[in-house]
Protein backbone atom coordinates (compact mmCIF):
# COMPACT_ATOMS: atom_id res chain seq x y z
CA UNK A 1 0.00 0.00 0.00
CA UNK A 2 1.41 3.10 -0.99
CA UNK A 3 1.91 6.03 2.20
CA UNK A 4 -1.14 7.33 2.88
CA UNK A 5 -0.79 11.36 3.93
CA UNK A 6 2.75 9.99 4.07
CA UNK A 7 2.76 7.68 6.99
CA UNK A 8 4.90 5.00 5.88
CA UNK A 9 6.55 4.18 8.81
CA UNK A 10 6.18 3.61 12.65
CA UNK A 11 8.04 7.12 13.30
CA UNK A 12 5.52 9.03 10.53
CA UNK A 13 2.69 7.62 12.56
CA UNK A 14 3.26 9.13 15.63
CA UNK A 15 3.58 12.67 13.95
CA UNK A 16 0.33 11.32 12.16
CA UNK A 17 -1.13 10.85 16.16
CA UNK A 18 0.26 14.47 16.75
CA UNK A 19 -1.86 16.11 14.04
CA UNK A 20 -4.71 14.06 15.09
CA UNK A 21 -4.57 15.40 18.33
CA UNK A 22 -5.19 19.18 17.27
CA UNK A 23 -7.84 18.31 14.82
CA UNK A 24 -10.08 16.07 17.05
CA UNK A 25 -9.42 18.82 19.93
CA UNK A 26 -11.22 20.94 17.59
CA UNK A 27 -14.14 18.45 16.58
CA UNK A 28 -15.53 19.19 19.68
CA UNK A 29 -15.65 23.46 19.46
CA UNK A 30 -16.91 23.19 16.19
CA UNK A 31 -19.49 20.30 16.99
CA UNK A 32 -20.74 22.19 20.30
CA UNK A 33 -21.12 25.61 17.41
CA UNK A 34 -23.13 23.69 15.07
CA UNK A 35 -25.63 21.93 17.69
CA UNK A 36 -26.78 25.22 18.66
CA UNK A 37 -28.53 25.55 15.65
CA UNK A 38 -29.65 21.74 14.81
CA UNK A 39 -30.65 18.93 16.42
CA UNK A 40 -27.95 16.51 17.26
CA UNK A 41 -29.57 13.57 15.23
CA UNK A 42 -30.21 15.91 11.85
CA UNK A 43 -26.53 17.02 12.37
CA UNK A 44 -24.92 13.88 12.84
CA UNK A 45 -26.93 12.82 9.37
CA UNK A 46 -25.91 15.77 8.04
CA UNK A 47 -22.28 16.20 8.68
CA UNK A 48 -21.56 12.38 8.30
CA UNK A 49 -22.94 12.27 4.94
CA UNK A 50 -20.61 15.84 4.12
CA UNK A 51 -17.73 13.52 4.70
CA UNK A 52 -19.03 10.52 2.69
CA UNK A 53 -19.19 13.00 0.04
CA UNK A 54 -15.74 13.71 0.31
CA UNK A 55 -14.32 9.84 0.22
CA UNK A 56 -16.56 9.00 -2.20
CA UNK A 57 -15.33 12.57 -4.63
CA UNK A 58 -11.35 11.52 -3.46
CA UNK A 59 -12.19 7.81 -5.11
CA UNK A 60 -13.20 9.42 -8.62
CA UNK A 61 -10.65 11.67 -8.64
CA UNK A 62 -8.00 9.37 -7.91
CA UNK A 63 -9.75 6.45 -10.13
CA UNK A 64 -10.15 4.22 -7.40
CA UNK A 65 -12.32 1.62 -7.37
CA UNK A 66 -15.82 2.34 -5.91
CA UNK A 67 -17.06 -1.38 -5.12
CA UNK A 68 -16.13 -2.12 -1.81
CA UNK A 69 -12.55 -3.99 -2.02
CA UNK A 70 -13.14 -5.27 1.48
CA UNK A 71 -14.84 -7.62 2.39
CA UNK A 72 -18.91 -6.98 4.22
CA UNK A 73 -18.13 -8.50 7.21
CA UNK A 74 -15.08 -5.49 8.03
CA UNK A 75 -17.51 -3.21 7.04
CA UNK A 76 -20.31 -3.66 8.67
CA UNK A 77 -18.88 -4.38 12.19
CA UNK A 78 -16.33 -1.82 11.37
CA UNK A 79 -18.87 0.61 10.43
CA UNK A 80 -21.69 -0.20 13.24
CA UNK A 81 -18.55 0.68 15.93
CA UNK A 82 -16.82 3.47 14.37
CA UNK A 83 -19.87 5.54 12.74
CA UNK A 84 -22.91 3.99 13.93
CA UNK A 85 -22.19 4.09 17.69
CA UNK A 86 -19.56 6.30 17.99
CA UNK A 87 -21.04 9.47 16.25
CA UNK A 88 -24.79 8.87 16.94
CA UNK A 89 -23.55 8.77 20.49
CA UNK A 90 -20.84 11.46 20.40
CA UNK A 91 -23.77 14.27 19.50
CA UNK A 92 -25.68 13.51 21.73
CA UNK A 93 -23.64 13.93 24.68
CA UNK A 94 -21.92 17.12 23.05
CA UNK A 95 -25.57 18.14 22.74
CA UNK A 96 -26.34 17.60 26.25
CA UNK A 97 -23.39 18.33 28.36
CA UNK A 98 -20.36 20.68 28.12
CA UNK A 99 -17.85 20.37 25.17
CA UNK A 100 -14.53 20.33 26.91
CA UNK A 101 -16.13 17.58 29.35
CA UNK A 102 -18.15 15.47 27.61
CA UNK A 103 -14.38 15.36 25.15
CA UNK A 104 -13.06 13.93 28.55
CA UNK A 105 -15.23 10.91 29.35
CA UNK A 106 -15.26 9.49 25.34
CA UNK A 107 -11.76 9.11 25.81
CA UNK A 108 -12.73 6.48 27.89
CA UNK A 109 -11.98 5.10 24.94
CA UNK A 110 -8.21 3.86 25.71
CA UNK A 111 -8.89 2.18 28.28
CA UNK A 112 -11.77 0.00 25.87
CA UNK A 113 -8.98 -0.17 23.25
CA UNK A 114 -7.01 -1.60 25.70
CA UNK A 115 -8.90 -4.38 27.00
CA UNK A 116 -10.47 -5.34 23.67
CA UNK A 117 -7.34 -5.32 21.80
CA UNK A 118 -5.84 -7.48 24.56
CA UNK A 119 -8.85 -9.69 24.25
CA UNK A 120 -9.42 -9.95 20.20
CA UNK A 121 -5.27 -8.94 19.24
CA UNK A 122 -3.35 -10.31 22.04
CA UNK A 123 -1.67 -6.81 21.83
CA UNK A 124 0.20 -6.25 25.56
CA UNK A 125 2.13 -3.41 26.99
CA UNK A 126 5.08 -3.60 28.74
CA UNK A 127 7.65 -1.59 30.65
CA UNK A 128 7.10 1.84 31.00
CA UNK A 129 3.66 1.71 28.61
CA UNK A 130 2.30 0.58 31.92
CA UNK A 131 3.58 3.90 34.27
CA UNK A 132 2.02 6.08 31.47
CA UNK A 133 -1.01 4.26 31.77
CA UNK A 134 -1.09 5.12 35.52
CA UNK A 135 -0.15 8.62 34.73
CA UNK A 136 -3.06 9.37 32.18
CA UNK A 137 -5.76 7.02 34.26
CA UNK A 138 -5.33 9.20 37.45
CA UNK A 139 -5.51 12.27 35.28
CA UNK A 140 -8.43 11.08 33.80
CA UNK A 141 -9.59 10.48 36.83
CA UNK A 142 -8.77 13.74 38.17
CA UNK A 143 -10.75 15.87 35.61
CA UNK A 144 -13.79 13.50 35.64
CA UNK A 145 -13.96 13.79 39.79
CA UNK A 146 -16.57 10.94 39.87
CA UNK A 147 -17.01 12.03 43.87
CA UNK A 148 -18.60 15.18 42.65
CA UNK A 149 -20.76 14.40 40.06
CA UNK A 150 -23.27 16.51 39.47
CA UNK A 151 -26.55 17.28 36.38
CA UNK A 152 -27.58 14.76 34.28
CA UNK A 153 -26.11 11.75 34.06
CA UNK A 154 -27.20 11.10 30.20
CA UNK A 155 -24.41 13.04 28.36
CA UNK A 156 -21.87 10.88 30.44
CA UNK A 157 -23.50 7.59 29.60
CA UNK A 158 -24.01 8.82 25.48
CA UNK A 159 -20.05 9.38 26.00
CA UNK A 160 -18.77 6.38 27.78
CA UNK A 161 -20.73 4.87 25.27
CA UNK A 162 -18.86 6.46 22.25
CA UNK A 163 -15.76 6.01 23.74
CA UNK A 164 -16.34 2.04 23.71
CA UNK A 165 -17.61 2.54 19.85
CA UNK A 166 -14.78 4.16 18.73
CA UNK A 167 -11.98 1.70 20.34
CA UNK A 168 -14.03 -1.36 19.11
CA UNK A 169 -13.72 0.33 15.54
CA UNK A 170 -10.14 0.64 16.23
CA UNK A 171 -9.75 -2.94 16.85
CA UNK A 172 -11.37 -4.00 14.43
CA UNK A 173 -10.01 -1.55 11.60
CA UNK A 174 -6.13 -3.00 13.06
CA UNK A 175 -8.37 -7.02 12.66
CA UNK A 176 -9.25 -6.31 9.35
CA UNK A 177 -5.77 -4.82 8.54
CA UNK A 178 -4.72 -6.47 5.34
CA UNK A 179 -8.28 -5.74 3.63
CA UNK A 180 -8.12 -1.97 4.81
CA UNK A 181 -4.47 -2.02 3.27
CA UNK A 182 -6.25 -3.10 -0.23
CA UNK A 183 -8.07 0.93 -0.01
CA UNK A 184 -7.85 2.88 3.24
CA UNK A 185 -9.97 5.60 1.65
CA UNK A 186 -12.45 2.75 -0.33
CA UNK A 187 -13.03 1.70 3.34
CA UNK A 188 -13.01 4.38 5.35
CA UNK A 189 -15.85 5.81 2.91
CA UNK A 190 -18.00 2.15 3.20
CA UNK A 191 -17.88 1.35 6.57
CA UNK A 192 -19.24 5.04 7.16
CA UNK A 193 -21.61 4.82 4.48
CA UNK A 194 -22.91 1.42 6.03
CA UNK A 195 -22.60 2.64 9.40
CA UNK A 196 -24.68 5.86 8.76
CA UNK A 197 -27.86 3.98 7.58
CA UNK A 198 -29.22 3.32 10.64
CA UNK A 199 -28.89 6.88 11.97
CA UNK A 200 -30.25 8.37 8.85
CA UNK A 201 -33.47 5.78 9.24
CA UNK A 202 -33.33 7.39 12.76
CA UNK A 203 -33.06 11.12 11.37
CA UNK A 204 -36.35 10.57 8.84
CA UNK A 205 -38.61 9.60 11.49
CA UNK A 206 -37.33 11.69 14.39
CA UNK A 207 -39.75 14.77 15.44
CA UNK A 208 -36.78 17.59 15.25
CA UNK A 209 -36.94 20.95 15.62
CA UNK A 210 -35.96 22.75 11.85
CA UNK A 211 -32.38 23.04 11.46
CA UNK A 212 -31.42 27.21 11.38
CA UNK A 213 -28.76 27.58 8.37
CA UNK A 214 -26.90 30.53 8.39
CA UNK A 215 -22.48 30.76 8.30
CA UNK A 216 -21.67 29.56 11.28
CA UNK A 217 -23.75 26.18 10.94
CA UNK A 218 -22.24 25.99 7.39
CA UNK A 219 -18.68 26.54 8.33
CA UNK A 220 -19.04 24.34 11.49
CA UNK A 221 -20.79 21.00 9.49
CA UNK A 222 -18.21 21.51 6.60
CA UNK A 223 -15.08 21.52 8.81
CA UNK A 224 -16.82 18.96 11.45
CA UNK A 225 -17.74 16.55 7.80
CA UNK A 226 -14.52 17.58 5.91
CA UNK A 227 -11.61 17.47 8.24
CA UNK A 228 -12.32 15.89 11.72
CA UNK A 229 -14.58 13.22 10.06
CA UNK A 230 -12.83 12.24 6.46
CA UNK A 231 -9.72 13.48 6.81
CA UNK A 232 -9.42 12.53 10.47
CA UNK A 233 -10.51 8.85 9.98
CA UNK A 234 -7.75 8.51 7.29
CA UNK A 235 -5.13 9.60 9.10
CA UNK A 236 -6.33 7.49 12.33
CA UNK A 237 -6.37 4.38 9.40
CA UNK A 238 -2.62 5.55 8.37
CA UNK A 239 -1.22 5.55 12.03
CA UNK A 240 -3.58 2.14 12.78
CA UNK A 241 -1.28 0.65 9.79
CA UNK A 242 2.09 1.12 11.54
CA UNK A 243 1.37 0.89 15.79
CA UNK A 244 -0.90 -1.56 17.48
CA UNK A 245 -4.75 -0.54 17.89
CA UNK A 246 -4.26 -0.15 22.13
CA UNK A 247 -0.82 1.84 21.68
CA UNK A 248 -2.52 4.27 19.35
CA UNK A 249 -5.86 4.71 21.90
CA UNK A 250 -3.33 5.83 24.39
CA UNK A 251 -1.98 8.69 22.51
CA UNK A 252 -5.34 10.27 22.15
CA UNK A 253 -5.05 10.84 26.27
CA UNK A 254 -3.61 14.05 24.93
CA UNK A 255 -7.22 15.48 23.23
CA UNK A 256 -9.26 16.00 26.23
CA UNK A 257 -6.78 18.39 27.48
CA UNK A 258 -6.60 20.96 24.88
CA UNK A 259 -10.40 20.26 24.31
CA UNK A 260 -10.83 21.50 28.19
CA UNK A 261 -8.64 24.63 27.07
CA UNK A 262 -10.29 25.49 24.32
CA UNK A 263 -13.76 25.05 25.83
CA UNK A 264 -12.40 27.33 28.42
CA UNK A 265 -11.35 30.05 26.16
CA UNK A 266 -14.61 29.62 23.50
CA UNK A 267 -17.42 28.54 25.86
CA UNK A 268 -16.08 30.24 29.17
CA UNK A 269 -16.32 26.49 30.84
CA UNK A 270 -13.66 26.93 34.24
CA UNK A 271 -11.53 24.59 34.94
CA UNK A 272 -11.10 23.86 38.54
CA UNK A 273 -8.36 22.90 40.34
CA UNK A 274 -8.47 19.31 39.96
CA UNK A 275 -9.13 19.51 36.38
CA UNK A 276 -5.54 21.25 36.09
CA UNK A 277 -3.64 18.63 38.20
CA UNK A 278 -5.68 16.02 36.03
CA UNK A 279 -4.23 17.96 32.82
CA UNK A 280 -0.80 17.53 34.22
CA UNK A 281 -0.89 13.91 34.54
CA UNK A 282 -2.17 13.24 31.80
CA UNK A 283 1.14 14.90 30.11
CA UNK A 284 3.37 13.55 32.32
CA UNK A 285 1.70 10.13 30.69
CA UNK A 286 1.40 11.35 27.41
CA UNK A 287 5.22 12.42 27.48
CA UNK A 288 6.40 8.88 28.65
CA UNK A 289 4.22 7.22 26.16
CA UNK A 290 5.71 9.08 22.92
CA UNK A 291 9.58 8.68 24.55
CA UNK A 292 9.11 5.28 24.40
CA UNK A 293 7.35 5.08 21.30
CA UNK A 294 9.71 7.37 20.13
CA UNK A 295 13.14 5.38 21.02
CA UNK A 296 11.51 2.27 20.04
CA UNK A 297 11.15 3.91 16.36
CA UNK A 298 14.59 4.68 16.47
CA UNK A 299 15.40 1.44 17.19
CA UNK A 300 12.97 -0.07 13.93
CA UNK A 301 14.66 -0.64 10.83
CA UNK A 302 13.96 2.05 8.15
CA UNK A 303 11.66 0.10 6.22
CA UNK A 304 8.40 1.76 4.90
CA UNK A 305 6.77 -1.06 4.18
CA UNK A 306 7.29 -2.66 7.79
CA UNK A 307 3.90 -3.67 9.81
CA UNK A 308 3.01 -3.86 12.99
CA UNK A 309 2.44 -7.71 15.15
CA UNK A 310 -0.42 -7.48 16.58
CA UNK A 311 1.26 -8.53 19.74
CA UNK A 312 3.53 -5.57 19.83
CA UNK A 313 4.07 -2.16 21.11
Amino acid sequence: MSALFGIGSRRAAYAGLGVLTFIWSSHWIAMKLALASADPVIFNVQRAWVAIAVLFIALVATRSPLAPRAGWRAIAVTGFFQTTVNFGATTMAVAGGGAGRTSVLVFTMPFWALVIARVALHERLRGEQWLAVAFAFAGLVLVVAPWDWQGDLAPRLWATLSGFGWAAGAVATKAHDREVARDPVNFIAWQMLVGMVPLTLLASIVDAAPTRWGPMYIASTIYVGVVTTALAFLVWTAVLRHLPAGLASLSMFAIPPIALVEAMIVFDERLAANEWAGIGAIGVGLAILFAVGWRAARRAPRSPATRVPFDGA
